[in-house]
């Protein structure tokens, strides 16, 4: 768990964060699995539990084990009902995979991973079990690529230096020489493509959304079966209608979406 010496930071409030997120991993989940999760000791890890299980977060099962009840929910819904441009977006989703007939996705980037923020599937893409937030691997995938393209040095340079480039597939781009000289096409290019890097059987296409200060703050994209969609198909089929989504949202994504 990250710790911090300002003043202002309550401890406890962080403790229950990093055991609400350790909750987050697959379970059964007792206080000894949370507590290796979190890496807080056994009997703060209890008392939290305890305290989500008082507060409704939480219930424990007949083995004892301890599991997330819906309520968490209202925590993610927070932010997304925040976003005054959410509901706007969903629509312009919505409208973008009536046009292509392929999943849709609008995706930040929190200087780790890559987020899904909205996602509508297709079914034609089964092997991917992804919705809304969803964490993917920025380095992989289409818009992961875009929001680390349009990044600034400092967020780019950190996360290139705290995370491993893991080869995922066969063809995953996983040379921190060669991911940059793709993020430098990407930024020429104004798009990203991405073919088997995170599935095997799955391409993406992505495009960024800029904010009301002309900056990058999130990328929509659209996934397909890469059987179905050679690179040069999908940039004259798919292209234009992701730029055409983008340019509805641009301007009114808020800056604070950009990762610092």
């Amino acid at each position: 768990m990250t710790t911090t010496d300002n003043e202002g930071f309550v401890r406890s409030f962080a403790r229950g964060l990093a055991v609400l997120e350790a909750m987050g991993k697959s379970g059964p989940h007792s206080v000894a699995t949370v507590a290796a999760n979190s890496g807080l000791p056994r009997t703060v890890v209890r008392r939290i539990l305890l305290t989500l299980t008082e507060l409704g977060y939480a219930v424990i099962g007949a083995d004892k084990s301890f599991h997330l009840t819906p309520k968490v929910l209202n925590l993610g819904m927070t932010y997304l009902t925040s976003l005054p441009f959410w509901g706007h977006a969903q629509r312009v989703l919505e409208q973008l995979c009536v046009q292509t007939q392929e999943s849709c996705a609008l995706a930040v980037f929190d200087g780790k991973d890559t987020v899904f923020v909205l996602r509508i599937p297709s079914s034609k893409i089964m092997s991917l079990r992804l919705g809304m937030g969803s964490r993917i691997p920025a380095y992989a995938t289409a818009p992961g690529r875009v929001l680390l393209a349009y990044s600034d040095n400092e967020v780019l340079n950190r996360y290139l230096e705290q995370h491993e480039l893991t080869p995922l597939t066969s063809t995953t781009l996983a040379n921190r020489t060669d991911l940059e000289s793709s993020l430098v096409r990407i930024r020429n290019d104004g798009f990203s493509w991405v073919e088997g890097e995170f599935d095997p059987h799955v391409a993406g296409l992505a495009v960024p959304i800029y904010d009301e200060k002309n900056q990058v703050a999130a990328a929509i994209s659209s996934n397909f079966l890469r059987s179905e969609y050679a690179q040069a198909r999908a940039i004259e089929e798919l292209l234009p209608s992701l730029r055409s989504a983008s340019a509805q949202l641009a301007g009114l994504a808020p800056v604070f979406l950009r990762a610092h």
